[in-house]
């Protein structure tokens, strides 16, 4: 890949703005998109293909990390970043490409149909490029940007709930790191789905929390299914919520028990946590037991 120019333009005085701080591209700066596509197109890669490009970004940075001191190929980044907001664009109906008038510097954005939400790609990866990221992680940032900007005009998208269980290390390490409060009440219910799973005779159904709104008390229902449990929180009005439901997680060649909780504030990326366990048997005196700790999963669509 040759090195181009890098250029963000001022605001342009003839163009409207979509919503505050945001304003459609000028002619000339769509061009300087459209530049950065031919750069990423010299590399070959597939790029509609997230994980082509994640693994992409991944060689690229790694090779520059451990190569002779240099500073940061920016033409290179923006063109990466470029290739993954293009990959959002193509997933959420009217997402389009825009102009952050907000801050320090006109920023080029992907915002939703109304242009009331964004998403900032390469603003989110030039910061992995400084801070290194796993090849898995394109595909899980469009995902959560999909989820982000798809809320706002109700469309649904592909909703990567089970991903692998080693994907992140903490909520932290998330696309969109989850509130403390989503956090609190992720982590909360976990801990109760898996006290259900470990005493004799609680029955393992799917429930649901609400937290904040019209309900300024949590409450709590179960269900006979998760897909029932996930129509009340989003008709619930809450602030935040949790589903939690019992299933499978993916080991070597085979799976095991888990117990799943997936929590989000209103009309952010929800985060989905996990925990390993062992089923009882006669040589455990009728108790199961957990194994190890608590899994960071990923994100996915708003939850309400």
């Amino acid at each position: 890949m040759t090195e181009v120019r890098q250029t963000l333009s001022l605001p342009a005085s003839d163009a409207h703005e979509i919503v505050p701080g945001v304003r459609p591209l000028t002619a000339e700066e769509t061009g300087h998109l459209d530049r950065a596509r031919t750069h990423l197109r010299a590399s070959g890669v597939d790029l509609a293909d997230a994980r082509a490009v994640g693994a992409l970004l991944h060689t690229m940075r790694s090779r520059w990390a451990v190569g002779p001191a240099a500073g940061v190929p920016q033409a290179t980044v923006m063109a990466l970043g470029v290739g993954v907001g293009d990959l959002i664009v193509h997933r959420v109906p009217g997402a389009r490409w825009a102009l952050r008038t907000k801050g320090p510097a006109p920023t080029p954005t992907v915002v939703s149909a109304s242009g009331t939400d964004a998403a900032l790609p390469l603003a989110d990866v030039a910061a992995r490029w400084q801070t290194g990221c796993g090849p898995e992680w394109v595909a899980e940032y469009v995902a959560a940007a999909a989820a982000h900007l798809a809320a706002d005009a109700g469309h649904e998208v592909p909703n990567p709930r089970r991903p692998s269980p080693n994907a992140f290390r903490t909520p932290a390490d998330l696309p969109f790191p989850p509130s403390p409060a989503a956090q609190d009440i992720a982590l909360g219910v976990l801990d109760q789905v898996l006290e259900a799973a470990l005493t004799p005779g609680r029955a393992a159904v799917p429930f649901a929390v609400v937290d904040g709104g019209p309900a300024q008390d949590p409450a709590v229902r179960s269900f006979d299914g998760e897909a029932d449990a996930r129509a009340w929180v989003r008709g619930s009005g809450a602030a935040r919520a949790a589903v939690a439901w019992f299933g499978q997680l993916p080991t070597a060649g085979s799976s095991e028990p888990a117990v799943l909780v997936e929590a989000s504030d209103a009309g952010a990326p929800s985060l989905v946590v996990a925990h390993r366990y062992v089923a009882a048997t006669a040589g455990d005196d009728g108790r199961a037991r957990a194994v190890g700790g608590p899994l960071v999963l990923g994100q996915a669509a708003p939850l309400l």
